[in-house]
């Protein structure tokens, strides 16, 4: 079982600043904190109030995706 930020991917987050490509991080809340995140399609734009789910960690960025993509 990982912890720490790596045992993040997999986990559901929620958008509370726009993303905005992989130029422009927006955050999302999860696990209770505030980190910067990033999407997965670096072109996808995700609005704030969005669900979504952790790919992977890339240079202290989350890397997501909407749920249900």
């Amino acid at each position: 079982m990982l912890s720490g930020v790596q045992g993040m991917v997999g986990d559901t987050a929620l958008v509370t600043k726009e993303i905005r490509g992989e130029h422009n991080p927006g955050r999302v809340r999860a696990r209770g904190e505030e980190w910067f995140a990033i999407p997965l399609d670096p072109d996808e734009n995700i609005e704030v109030g969005t669900s979504v789910v952790v790919a992977d960690i890339e240079r202290g960025l989350l890397v997501v995706y909407a749920a249900g993509s």
